[in-house]
């Protein structure tokens, strides 16, 4: 077993030059995606036709207090011609006493945005009712005491949310061309016989899948682990300090897709079909699988069933919320197990058609 293990990280390591192209890929991918759009301000288009420019301007003021967003002003007819021309998403449009929203296309951060909206238009009508109440009049102020408080909670900022997804997703999605392609080694030693040569050689079959299939899992591993290291420098994603649940799903993420590959291996006859099918089925899992947009975004019910048998939708299910929820392991357990489970069913069968490929060569 370490003989083979070892033999193939040798190989490895005499052309290491695919394996650095996709985390190069990823890197690049990541840095310009979530390291420079990712963390600027969200701009909201706002505009009144009912309101005098010094109260607009003080709501202005009263909404930039978070630097998530930033309401900037405009015209209305403006506004108006730039949504019709799909230029801004949304705006907002300030009334005497409430407020509407404007969408002219599905936005992931309509939903936060709203809620934040909503939050400071209760605060600031409670306060107005109170002054024109004049129970003011009646409270004895007292020193303001300032408190810096920060917590991770499941309503995490939307421009957080947006960088680890492209981080993890895009990691993710360029993993499984490493891996996928690293495994090309089996199909070729398939097709020279040396893999029958290996099956009918003193060492057991156990032995000889588990120094094969450990060397592709621990290099997806590095990989990954990799992306993450020099990305969470490069672009400041913070992944947080969850590190046992991340390195659980990531180990059940690249099991999964090792497995797929080996179900790739015995379907596959010649590397030609191997070439056409790893771009076909890693896109695919990216995008049914939510590493190049939201999920939420997806209406249509057959491509949400579709995603549910990527193992790549987990795997990004999973690391956000150990990421952005800080969920444990327990509640986690969705994700994983159903990584675990794929994994099984892969490997069995891409084990199966292995097995029979090679009777069938023996013959």
């Amino acid at each position: 077993m370490w003989t083979i293990f070892k033999h193939q990280w040798l190989r490895l390591f005499r052309q290491p030059t695919l394996v650095m192209t996709f985390l190069g890929l990823t890197i690049l991918f990541v840095y310009f995606m979530g390291g420079s759009q990712g963390a600027s301000q969200i701009t909201v288009s706002t505009f009144s036709d009912e309101l005098p420019t010094e109260e607009v301007n003080e709501w202005l003021d009263t909404l930039n207090e978070d630097e998530t967003f930033l309401f900037v002003e405009a015209e209305g007819e403006q506004v108006i011609d730039q949504l019709r021309m799909n230029e801004i998403p949304f705006a907002l449009e300030l009334k005497e006493d409430s407020y509407r929203f404007i969408s002219g296309r599905e936005d992931a951060e309509l939903s936060t945005l709203v809620q934040y909206v909503e939050d400071v238009y209760a605060t600031e009508m409670r306060i107005q009712a109170v002054k024109e109440s004049g129970m003011i009049q009646s409270f004895e102020w007292l020193p303001i005491i300032e408190l810096n408080t920060s917590a991770r909670t499941e309503t995490a900022s939307t421009n957080q949310a947006y960088r680890v997804a492209v981080l993890v997703g895009m990691t993710l999605y360029f993993v499984i061309y490493s891996i996928f392609y690293l495994m090309e080694n089996i199909l070729e030693e398939k097709i020279m016989g040396t893999w029958n040569r290996l099956i009918f050689s003193p060492v057991s079959k156990t032995k000889i899948y588990t120094g094969q299939l450990l060397h592709y899992f621990l290099a997806g591993l590095f990989q990954i682990a990799l992306s993450f290291l020099i990305l969470s420098y490069l672009t400041g994603i913070d992944l947080g300090h969850n590190w046992l649940s991340i390195l659980v799903v990531v180990s059940c993420f690249t099991f999964a897709i090792v497995a797929l590959g080996m179900l790739l291996m015995g379907i596959v006859q010649t590397t030609q079909q191997l070439q056409v099918l790893i771009p076909i089925v890693a896109t695919a899992q990216a995008m049914l699988g939510g590493a190049f947009w939201p999920l939420e975004i997806v209406s249509n019910p057959i491509l949400l069933f579709l995603s549910d048998l990527m193992p790549i939708k987990y795997g990004i299910q999973g690391m956000m919320g150990a990421v952005i929820q800080e969920r444990s392991l327990t509640q986690l357990g969705e994700p994983i197990g159903a990584l675990l489970l794929m994994g099984v069913l892969f490997m069995g069968i891409g084990m199966n058609l292995m097995e029979r490929v090679t009777e069938k060569r023996s013959i």
